[in-house]
């Protein structure tokens, strides 16, 4: 599976931290379940790369 660094701001990482408090989760888990649900929901998912026919 790929790693992936990312920089937070300092109040973005203190409500990340409360939220897993809040729902007793593991950090990695709501990252995660962050991701998916954006990427879903912009229909990522169904993303395809084609070839370029320009020629």
């Amino acid at each position: 599976m790929p790693r992936l660094t990312i920089t937070l701001s300092d109040e973005e990482h203190q409500a990340l931290k409360l939220l897993t408090l809040m729902e007793r989760k593991k950090l990695v888990a709501v990252v995660q379940e962050a991701i998916h649900n954006h990427l879903e929901a912009k229909g990522a998912f169904n993303l395809e790369v084609k070839p370029r026919t320009d020629t």
